[in-house]
C-alpha cells in the first residue's frame, strides 16, 4: 500500500495500524485532523502512517454492523496538510477505504462497507471509489470492494 508525494511523484509505502484512546488523545492535541475522539473511543480506530514515521497522515474509525452484514466507516479523515489542491500526499482515503473493504471480507461481510459522507464529498466518493448511494449511506460491496483492494491495498 502506498501514497504518492504530489510534488515529486514518488511512491511512499504506508501502514495501517490500530490505535488506542491514549494515542487518539495525543493525535487530537496536534489539531491536524477534524476528529472528535470522544465520539470514536468505543470503536476501532486506525491511523495511516508512512512506513518510516509514527505521525499519522490519515485516520479511520470503523464499527461492525452484523445486523446489516457490513462494516461502517464512522470516520475517514486526511490530515489538514493532505487535503485539497495543495496536499502533500494523494491516495490516503483510497488506502483507508480499501483497508475497511479488506476487513469486511475477513469478517465474512463480503466486502460490504458503508459510510455517511459529508455532503460535499459524496459525488467525489461515487466517482473516485465507485461507491453507490442509498440516499442515507454510500456503500461498496463484492466486486467494487475487490477492485478497491487491488488498486489501493495490494498494489
Amino acid at each position: 500500500m502506498y501514497v504518492i508525494n504530489e510534488s515529486t511523484g514518488k511512491k511512499h509505502t504506508v501502514i495501517v495500524s490500530r490505535i488506542d484512546a491514549a494515542e487518539i488523545a495525543q493525535i487530537n492535541k496536534t489539531k491536524r485532523f477534524a476528529f472528535n475522539r470522544n465520539k470514536e473511543k468505543n470503536f476501532s480506530v486506525y491511523k495511516l502512517t508512512l512506513e518510516d514515521s509514527a505521525e499519522p497522515i490519515g485516520m479511520l474509525s470503523i464499527a461492525q454492523r452484523p445486523g446489516d452484514y457490513a462494516l461502517e466507516i464512522r470516520l475517514l479523515a486526511s490530515s489538514y496538510e493532505n487535503v485539497g489542491p495543495d496536499k502533500i500526499y494523494s491516495r490516503i482515503a483510497g488506502c483507508l477505504i480499501s483497508y475497511a473493504c479488506r476487513e469486511s471480507f475477513k469478517l465474512g461481510y463480503d466486502g460490504f462497507v458503508c459510510l455517511k459522507p459529508k455532503t460535499k464529498l459524496e459525488t467525489h466518493y461515487i466517482k473516485r471509489y465507485g461507491l453507490q448511494s442509498t440516499k442515507l449511506y454510500l456503500v461498496t460491496e463484492g466486486t467494487n470492494s475487490i477492485k478497491l483492494i487491488k488498486e489501493y491495498y495490494e498494489n
